[in-house]
């Protein structure tokens, strides 16, 4: 029989208040945990929690979008009884087509209104997988393979997308291949026309009152979505997303920020990546927020970010949005005459490391202090946050989210277990454990190493814990680049040049940029008598990489590539040499006599600038130009 979807009590009621106890250090959050975490979540349905949310205030705008930044321009507005009708209608169509519970359906879209309705009918009825649209075919259609994707619900053609021309390439390329038959929905701006096979239009006649299949509620451990670990590689990993993480993080997120009924909040952040698929998106929602979507494109919208403060005063916008890379730009361009005292007085950043000198520059210009987390996709977002109600550390991502374990230790040689615990400031792999954990890999090959008996993630990072329970992260055992958040695989780079007949060798690092955290670049070892220039490799990237943050910033011609005994790039000496070059570049503004090395030996990059403790007018040139950088640094006497 089909089940009716009666109201029950909301989790706006169960999760958010509007006084929150202090949350100021490691012994508030203890306090917190001293009431089992079953006794606060009584029901770990995600599904479930986002219709209870459209039906907190049915008449509250969920959505507002405006025209690609242009806050002068028009609104498009959805209730949230219309979002709970277009989800219920969506998961009716799907039920209709033959899609069941552990069927996948593929989404590839910017944030447009749709994508929130499609989203929560597909956590309704099946698994959805948001997928990173700035890929290309290949990439595409690698994931959709590995998925088993029966259905994709793409942007349709677009001025300034190449989506749908991408998910049709990799379509025709599955069919030709395995043969295989997958059903395509399109999504639309809505400031634009429809396109044909419009999702809304073709669940427009399916009920929106009630499921018309029987749904029981989701288990703590059942797998609610999937979301793929790296936005920019060429063959990312797909994780596997419980229902009880998703809850989870609702209401550790509800927690941490002190979330009420009343937060309008900015969606700019990419649904595909897991911040802004929770924090920033459905968490919102299953909290009864108003969301404002600004632009198609997100925090990438030069229109959107140069209106940010009018964006905040027009639209009451509670909690700054942004990344590291967005929050340096807004801190060059404070508000002028905006009204900007919506703003609650603390918001979450995260994805990298923020400058000091950014930090600062935040708070000083809008009185709100930026909150910084440590997370990633196989914990379902944060692990860590900086207390709400009390001082953070410099350098230091937060303390750790109540329930949820942070261990520092040293694995053996295998990477298999754990071999001992470190000492407080001790450096060593950094382990989560908690309810947020997640179920693994799709593919059971990926979870060696990652993913312990015991349910711990072996994240992969290196950092250690002081005395109050700050975790400082100070480097990656594996050598992933974080350009704004944008994990970006090395070798998906070094394949790409190798294509080219005189390229021998290719390396690629990260090298730190006080913008973007870092910003991949490249060292190539040409074959003896090849003739190749930096320009003909950088349009040979530019056609080979599937998304362009990964498409190297620089090229760097080496005689020769160090190598490891059996022939492996040393790229921690590639590291150290792209440290030296962008720090010296920093600082040849700074007369006096310096000089600086780069150490890399407690597992990240560390500054060791030479200097006279007598020259301190030099020392405070110096000290002012890092504090742009997410960087350690000391200095030594010569």
């Amino acid at each position: 029989m089909p089940q009716p979807m009666k109201a029950i009590n909301t989790p706006c009621t169960e999760f958010m208040r509007d006084a929150y106890a202090p949350l100021r250090n490691l012994q508030d959050i203890e306090t917190v945990e001293k009431i089992p975490l079953e006794e606060r979540i009584t029901r770990w349905d995600f599904a479930q929690n986002l219709l209870d949310g459209c039906r907190f205030n049915p008449k509250h705008p969920a959505i507002i979008a405006t025209h690609r930044g242009d806050i002068d321009g028009p609104i498009h507005t959805w209730t949230f009884f219309e979002l709970e009708r277009r989800s219920v209608q969506f998961a009716n169509l799907l039920h209709s087509l033959g899609i069941q519970s552990e069927d996948v359906v593929a989404v590839v879209s910017p944030t447009v209104p749709s994508l929130f309705s499609t989203l929560i009918g597909a956590l309704l009825s099946a698994r959805p997988f948001p997928i990173n649209w700035m890929l290309d075919s290949n990439a595409l259609a690698d994931l959709l393979v590995q998925a088993n994707v029966r259905v994709i619900v793409s942007l349709g053609p677009t001025p300034g997308f190449e989506i749908w021309e991408n998910v049709c390439a990799a379509v025709d390329k599955i069919t030709q291949e395995y043969g295989t038959s997958i059903k395509v929905f399109t999504l639309h701006d809505p400031f634009e026309s429809k396109h044909t096979s419009d999702l809304l239009s073709c669940a427009d006649n399916q009920p929106s009152d009630s499921l018309t299949f029987e749904r029981p509620y989701a288990t703590r451990d059942q797998i609610a979505c999937y979301v793929h670990s790296g936005g920019t590689t060429g063959h990312p990993k797909i994780v596997k997303v419980k229902h009880g993480g998703m809850v989870y993080r609702q209401w550790a997120a509800n927690l941490g920020l002190a979330f009420t009924s009343r937060d309008v909040v900015l969606s700019d952040t990419p649904l595909f990546h897991i911040g802004g698929l929770l924090v920033r998106g459905l968490v919102s929602t299953a909290d009864g927020h108003s969301t404002v979507i600004p632009s198609l494109f997100g925090a990438r919208d030069k229109s959107y970010i140069a209106n940010y403060w009018r964006y905040i005063e027009r639209f009451g916008i509670t909690q700054i949005s942004g990344v590291p890379t967005t929050l340096s730009v807004l801190a060059k361009t404070p508000p002028t005459h905006e009204v900007i005292s919506s703003l609650r007085p603390f918001f979450a950043t995260g994805s990298t490391a923020i400058a000091p000198a950014v930090q600062a520059r935040i708070v000083e210009i809008t009185g709100s202090r930026a909150l910084q987390s440590y997370g990633m996709t196989e914990n379902t977002s944060h692990a860590t946050l900086d207390p709400r109600d009390g001082p953070y550390r410099e350098g230091c991502s937060g303390i750790r989210v109540p329930y949820t374990n942070i261990l520092i230790v040293k694995m053996s040689e295998d990477g298999q277990a754990i071999q001992r615990y470190c000492e407080l400031g001790e450096v060593g792999m950094v382990i989560v454990k908690g309810p947020g954990v997640s179920a693994g890999y799709l593919d059971p090959e990926h979870n060696k190493g990652v993913f312990l008996a015991d349910g711990s993630l072996v994240t992969g990072d290196l950092g250690c814990l002081d005395s109050d329970g700050f975790i400082r992260i100070s480097g990656r055992q594996k050598d992933i680049i974080i350009r704004s958040g944008h994990n970006i695989e090395p070798r998906l780079i070094e394949d790409a040049l190798l294509r080219c007949p005189g390229v021998a060798l290719a390396a690629a690092v990260g090298k730190p940029d006080a913008h973007a955290g870092e910003l991949p670049i490249a060292y190539v070892q040409l074959h003896p008598g090849a003739n190749v220039s930096e320009q003909e490799l950088m349009e040979l990237a530019s056609t080979h990489i599937p998304e362009r943050p990964a498409i190297p910033k620089e090229i760097i011609f080496l005689d020769h590539i160090p190598l490891t005994a059996v022939g492996k790039p040393q790229k921690h000496i590639l590291q150290i040499d792209a440290a030296k070059r962008s720090f010296n570049q920093a600082l040849q503004g700074v007369s006096g006599p310096w000089t600086l090395d780069v150490d890399i030996s407690g597992g990240g990059l560390r500054l060791k600038i030479m200097i006279a403790p007598s020259e301190t007018t030099v020392i405070e040139q110096i000290k002012k130009v890092l504090s742009n950088f997410a960087i350690q640094h000391q200095f030594i006497e010569p």
